[in-house]
């Protein structure tokens, strides 16, 4: 199977988990677009009966806090954040995904861990601290936590509103909380300043979506997608109807939606336009926009999103194709 399937297939698993429900009718939504939270509080450690003192991961767990010299992020919203924050002594691995992003040289010499990698590979490299998100299997962590393991789960991965206080808690367990915080306040800085939002200027309604068989997905409030989309100065149209996470949307949908901007992957604006009912959508028939970018770049949940914005930013600011 080649890479992009790979990708694929992770990216259709992503949202199978994300949404609830099937389909989603327009009609009943209401119009909210959101700009990501404040980068919020450094979270407090609490004290372990032994006086030690922990942090709470997002599943409850109290993972003390130590001078870990060991650690590996089994997440891709972590890969980054460690390359950025950490000593590269300290780190023995990053997520196979993270190579095949844009920043993935940041990554090169450390030994690369796989989502489905068996038990064993995981222990070879000794981790002393293991990052993982929520879409991690419990019972690895919970046998990973067996060994001796300190497993952190990250939480959900939901834009910057999510990604800024992960970027504060991942300072706290490598013991450089100062750090991280002006790392995080410089990235939300940065995201306000790709495109600034004048409140009397109006934004060109713009949709992601993608095809995979003959499903289309779009993305909506609290993803990644929603403020690349928002940063490089667009307005999202599937945000504005009320939905959030990745919907899944019918032809009849799209066309409701009437974007004048398609973003999409690379690649794979041909395949929309040739969906059926899709060859109506203004993007498609020559009176609209269609940007194609890097679908590693758009898949990275990491501090790489800034990196999105400004591409897309970029693309928006250059002649369309003829």
């Amino acid at each position: 199977m080649t890479r992009d399937a790979l990708n694929a297939l992770a990216f259709v698993l992503a949202l199978a988990l994300a949404m609830v429900g099937g389909g989603v009718r327009l009609s009943d939504a209401t119009a909210s677009v959101s700009r990501p939270s404040p980068a919020g509080a450094t979270p407090t450690p609490e004290r372990l009966p032994d006086g030690r003192l922990a942090l709470r991961d997002v599943g409850g767990t109290l993972v003390p806090l130590a001078p870990y010299r060991r650690i590996a992020s089994a997440t891709l919203v972590a890969d980054r954040a460690l390359a950025d924050l950490c000593e590269p002594d300290r780190i023995v691995a990053f997520t196979r995904h993270a190579a095949a992003t844009p920043s993935g040289h940041r990554y090169a010499g450390k030994a690369l861990l796989g989502a489905r990698d068996p038990l064993e590979r995981v222990l070879a490299l000794a981790p002393d601290l293991l990052l993982v998100s929520d879409l991690v299997d419990p019972r690895y962590v919970a046998r990973l936590r067996e060994q001796g393991i300190a497993v952190f789960d990250l939480g959900p991965m939901r834009g910057l509103e999510t990604l800024l206080p992960t970027l504060r808690t991942i300072g706290v367990l490598i013991g450089a909380p100062e750090r991280a915080a002006r790392y995080a306040d410089t990235l939300a800085a940065r995201m306000r300043a790709v495109a600034p939002v004048a409140s009397d200027a109006p934004r060109p309604r713009a949709l992601y979506l993608a095809v995979y068989g003959e499903r289309l997905f779009g993305a909506g409030d609290h993803t990644s997608y929603h403020d690349v989309l928002t940063y490089a100065g667009l307005a999202d149209a599937v945000a504005e109807h009320g939905l959030s996470g990745w919907p899944e949307l019918s032809p009849e949908q799209v066309l409701a939606l009437a974007p004048a901007v398609l973003v999409t992957r690379t690649g794979m604006s041909a395949v929309l336009c040739r969906h059926p009912g899709l060859d109506r959508l203004d993007a498609c028939r020559g009176t609209g926009r269609v940007v194609e970018l890097d679908g590693a770049l758009l898949d990275d949940p990491g501090p790489g999103l800034l990196e999105a914005t400004e591409a897309l930013h970029d693309a928006l600011g250059a002649p369309a194709a003829p």
